[in-house]
């Protein structure tokens, strides 16, 4: 009886030590598959960069010129960004003696101001762009490639233009190609082999085979109707043409007034950005959009949201004045009433975006 009782006993000790190993042998994690989220990219859009005699005046120092007042209430916002963009709408130069209207000649003070507020691209095509001759042209270029911001739409030779446009620039993974055009240059003809890119469909065309590659091509186009507050009929035709040739987001400038944009999740249209900064003063001159684009890439695939921010200039200073700090400062009766009047009417033409 013992026997059984030592044996029966030895059983169950065995049984229980293989319950044990099976209950606490580790179980293998689950491998599972890592879902890549997609990537996005905020860019912002401004408008016309100008400097009319009077914002010489303003920013003159001692010993020199400071344009940074301008731009101290957007540097937040641009700072937010993953690329910002403007249209310089003047040749730079260190010589003076500077000038406005009608021939731009601006100091090299003015690039240094944008690149501290984080401007990282300027749009060059534009009906200024030989206001100073071929010289005018290439110190404009050498003075923002010495201030670390990159432009698009002029060069100094043909060759450049083959090599350097489209501008290719990638962040956060995602490949853009840019390109700039304008629709002249107030008569004044290229000289010593230097190029305006200009809107000539079959330029375009063969531009935009070179983006090949790029996952959004972006074309700033300076063309329209000085002062319109509507995109005309060629504007969007040509539009159209851009973006049945695979060009994503289509940017426009010149017509110193804010124009009309669209949005679908497939490319962008933006007439017209308006003024960022100028002297000019009249209703619908006196400010513009800063566009915010956001472009979510997946896959091979791109989708685009637009964000509109108005931008009111303040005569006093020239400062920049986005619609969320305009709204909290003291300003005369008069500033009010001007700045209340350009809000107005640009959410008037953008009420489905605010």
């Amino acid at each position: 009886m013992r026997s059984f009782t030592s044996i029966l006993y030895l059983v169950c000790a065995s049984l229980l030590s293989l319950w044990c190993v099976v209950c606490f042998v580790p179980k293998t994690p689950k491998k599972f598959t890592e879902v890549k989220q997609p990537e996005k990219v905020k860019i912002i859009f401004v408008g016309d960069v100008m400097c009319h005699a009077a914002q010489l005046s303003k920013a003159k120092t001692k010993t020199g010129y400071n344009f940074n007042n301008s731009f101290k209430y957007v540097k937040t916002i641009f700072a937010d960004a993953d690329l910002v963009v403007a249209n310089l709408e003047t040749p730079l130069s260190t010589t003076p003696p500077y000038s406005g209207y009608p021939t731009f000649k601006s100091p090299a003070e003015l690039a240094t101001a944008l690149s501290a507020a984080g401007v990282d691209v300027a749009v060059t095509a534009n009906n200024h762009a030989l206001d100073m001759g071929s010289e005018g042209l290439l110190s404009t270029l050498r003075i923002l490639e010495d201030c670390g911001i990159k432009s698009v739409g002029t060069y100094p030779d043909k060759n450049s233009a083959l090599t350097a446009s489209p501008l290719f620039i990638e962040c956060r993974g995602v490949k853009f190609a840019l390109l700039a055009y304008t629709y002249g240059t107030n008569g004044i003809k290229e000289e010593d082999g230097v190029v305006v890119g200009r809107l000539d469909r079959d330029l375009i065309s063969a531009d935009l085979e070179r983006c090949a590659g790029a996952d959004c091509t972006i074309a700033f186009l300076h063309w329209g109707d000085e002062y319109s507050a509507t995109a005309n009929i060629e504007q969007q035709k040509l539009a159209d043409f851009l973006h049945s040739r695979g060009c994503s987001i289509v940017v426009g400038s010149h017509p110193h007034t804010v124009q009309q944009a669209e949005c679908s999740k497939r490319e962008v249209t933006i007439y017209s950005l308006g003024n960022f900064v100028s002297n000019q003063r009249f209703r619908y001159s006196d400010g513009g959009i800063m566009a915010e684009v956001t472009v979510e890439k997946n896959g091979n695939d791109c989708s685009f949201w637009l964000n509109i921010i108005p931008v009111w200039v303040r005569q006093q200073d020239y400062a920049v004045i986005p619609k969320n700090v305009g709204d909290t400062l003291s300003m005369t009766a008069e500033q009010m009433a001007a700045y209340n009047l350009f809000m107005a009417d640009t959410e008037e033409k953008f009420t489905p975006q605010f």
